[in-house]
């Protein structure tokens, strides 16, 4: 159970995509086919990220998806915060709503002492980490998002003797059907 949604993860994944600021803007479609994200999906997101500053989009002729900041200033608490608000820091480990110090359920110690582990290694990893990670492991990850390709169909081996069986009987419909034609 970690404090951190798909959507975070998704978006991180998303932003590691995409080039610093100056460089070449990104489509929405391209960052879909590498990722393997729906586009509709990804688009919401970017104009999630765009609206608390972590990315710039333009529209148009020359258009497309940039980080608003270099990725080694982008944090993935940063990213998280801006998917998720703040509230992913203060979660229960067991979901109960009402969970605090004051009203604190058996798990409560112990979780926010890893909940605060947590965000603080998520202040340490930088967005420039995760692409240079992702650019070691392109090689898979790249197939993964690719459309499958059609297989050539296989010569079919020569069918064995058939055991002695009748031949099978066609359905009425289709003798009816057969005899019009």
């Amino acid at each position: 159970m970690l404090p951190l949604s798909q959507s975070s993860g998704y978006a991180v994944l998303a932003m590691s995509c995409l080039e610093d600021p100056g460089g070449k803007p990104t489509l929405v479609v391209d960052v879909a086919a590498r990722t393997g994200f729906p586009r509709p999906y990804l688009s919401k997101m970017i104009h999630k990220l765009a609206k608390v500053g972590l990315v710039m989009a333009k529209r148009g002729n020359k258009g497309g998806v940039v980080l608003a900041l270099a990725a080694k200033e982008i944090t993935l608490d940063l990213i998280a915060e801006a998917v998720d608000g703040a509230e992913w820091r203060n979660q229960c480990l067991l979901g109960f709503k009402e969970c605090s110090d004051e009203r604190a359920c058996p798990a409560h110690t112990f979780w926010k002492a890893e909940r605060d582990h947590i965000h603080r290694c998520l202040k340490d990893i930088s967005l420039e980490e995760i692409r240079t990670f992702e650019q070691h492991s392109r090689t898979w990850r790249l197939a993964d998002a690719l459309p499958e390709k059609k297989l050539k169909p296989r010569p079919k081996k020569a069918a064995k003797p058939a055991a002695t069986k009748a031949p099978a009987r066609k359905p009425a419909a289709a003798k009816t059907a057969a005899k019009k034609a």
